[in-house]
């Protein structure tokens, strides 16, 4: 459990050096929570603007502990349907995942897409993916995988509220399908 402390301060000092005007992700879910942050990194090339992802998923309370840790950047734009405000990106993860006696890393590739829809801007939806293979896991992750879906309702200006429903899974070391996170779970984003 010390180690997973050690990682999960790490993680939160490594964001807390980069917040300016950016985005707090705090969700709860059956066996697990998630804490996030998130922003933009700047404008690219033709209008392509990068977006960084920092973040941790712990699966505390069980007969193991399980964190899963990672930090990312993804190109971001219109995704060109500017009635719904379609929005996507996609980019590169690394992931760190650390289970008692077991750990090791991942870069994943993925992306995500947030929409809102015209007259009803306050209601959002968000979906997500990343997925490591074996050829690009180390040590004794093997395979990783992450989607997510969710509802926002934004309650001001920079603050909302969510459900959703998130998959976390890795195969470590002989083990298959070593869960983080498999649940709905509720959450809060802040922009600050």
């Amino acid at each position: 459990m010390k180690k997973l402390q050690a990682v999960l301060g790490v993680v939160l000092c490594a964001s807390a050096g980069v917040a300016q005007a950016e985005i707090i992700d705090f969700s709860v879910g059956d066996n697990s929570f998630r804490a996030a942050l998130y922003g933009p990194l700047g404008e690219i090339v033709d209008g392509s603007k990068s977006q960084y992802d920092v973040g941790v998923v712990m699966r505390p309370k069980r007969t193991d502990d399980l964190l899963v840790a990672h930090v990312g950047g993804l190109v971001t734009g219109d995704a060109g349907m500017k009635e719904f405000n379609l929005a996507a990106g996609l980019g590169l993860r690394g992931v760190y995942v650390g289970r008692d006696h077991d750990s090791g890393g991942a870069v994943a590739m993925g992306g995500q897409a947030e929409a809102r829809f015209p007259g009803y801007e306050r209601i959002g939806f968000s979906v997500y993916g990343y997925f490591a293979p074996e050829q690009t896991s180390l040590g004794d992750v093997e395979e990783y995988y992450e989607v997510g879906v969710g509802v926002d309702y934004q309650l001001v200006k920079n603050a909302s509220a969510y459900v959703g429903y998130r998959e976390v899974k890795m195969d470590i070391a002989n083990l298959t399908n070593v869960t983080a996170d498999d649940s709905f779970h509720v959450g809060l984003r802040l922009g600050f």
